[in-house]
């Protein structure tokens, strides 16, 4: 259910951001400053190593920070204010999407493990992402993440003593790939950028997609809105082939088709399948399919033939509704 109602919700995104994908250029994405209540603890690090992973997606054109901050001070904003959801964020002259977040809490604690000593650190950020044009949040993400950060061998010791809190802030460096990518995605889904035989090119390279993933694509249909309110709900959605990425490069990847229920062009949508599941149905279906083959080649209309071909049709024909 959880995948469906992600499926609707980049379906429309998929309408509302049409216009900017053609002939406008690329979105122009701010993020303000990450605001915190820990006195020492700066979050500098963190804002530029989001700037910088959003940069990498080459999606968007990132604002710079000076005019940024002159945005904030024109309409006598200030960064809490915006990350607490208090204050107006329309009318940033410029900017379609603003990050904004707040780290809520850092600890850090000594753990004795045998002959050694580990520092480990935690910190909590909460990261939200706002469409300028309409006020709709398109990300709201809680990141915790925890790490070693010192490890002294002697048990007796405190790896914590002398640790800073500047020293975790490669925490919140850390997650930004992750949280960068997210939000992409929900604004940019994965499509298909061109198809050639039984290969397919997808505009998502190594940043996103690895080597041997499960993908299944899906043509989007009109869009149906709320008769009362005129919302747009979410569009009609047909399962067109499942593909197995084989060639992933830096900016695009090549898949191979596994299964086929309808043609596929350019434009459809992709979506990532994980699980044993998805893996496990794939193998079969790739395993039938080569048997089938081999069959056919062999005695073409035999009923080993025949038989080969049944169990590889229902084979594929079941992870065309993963």
């Amino acid at each position: 259910m959880k995948g469906m109602l992600t499926r609707m919700l980049i379906a429309s995104s998929l309408m509302m951001v049409s216009m900017l994908s053609f002939g406008q250029g690329k979105p122009v994405i701010a993020v303000s400053e990450i605001t915190t209540a820990i006195g020492s603890f700066s979050t500098v690090s963190i804002q530029l190593a989001l700037e910088n992973a959003l940069q990498k997606t080459n999606k968007f054109s990132i604002m710079e920070r000076s005019r940024m901050d002159s945005l904030m001070q024109e309409r006598g904003l200030s960064a809490s204010g915006i990350t607490d959801g208090i204050s107006d964020y329309s009318g940033f002259s410029g900017v379609d999407y603003l990050v904004m977040g707040s780290v809520s809490n850092v600890t850090v604690s000594n753990e004795s493990v045998f002959i050694a000593s580990n520092c480990k650190a935690s910190m909590s950020m909460n990261i939200r992402v706002v469409d300028v044009a309409t006020g709709e949040i398109r990300l709201s993400e809680s990141v915790q993440v925890e790490d070693t950060v010192n490890t002294v061998m002697d048990a007796s010791l405190d790896a914590c003593a002398g640790i800073s809190l500047s020293s975790i802030n490669v925490l919140g460096e850390d997650v930004s790939d992750g949280i960068a990518n997210k939000l992409t995605m929900s604004i940019f889904p994965i499509k298909v950028a061109n198809v050639n035989g039984t290969q397919v090119y997808l505009n998502y390279g190594e940043n996103t997609i690895s080597p041997n993933q499960i993908l299944t694509l899906k043509s989007v249909g009109g869009g149906f809105v709320d008769p009362d309110s005129g919302e747009l709900l979410g569009a009609e959605e047909v399962t067109t082939a499942v593909i197995l990425a084989t060639d992933v490069r830096a900016k695009f990847t090549i898949g191979e088709v596994v299964a086929i229920n309808a043609n596929v062009k350019v434009g459809d949508v992709a979506y990532i399948l994980s699980g044993k599941a998805a893996t496990k149905s794939v193998k079969a279906c790739i395993s039938n399919t080569s048997k089938a083959i081999k069959a056919c080649d062999s005695k073409p209309g035999s009923k080993r033939c025949v038989k080969a071909s049944e169990k590889k049709e229902g084979a594929c024909s079941a992870i065309l509704d993963l």
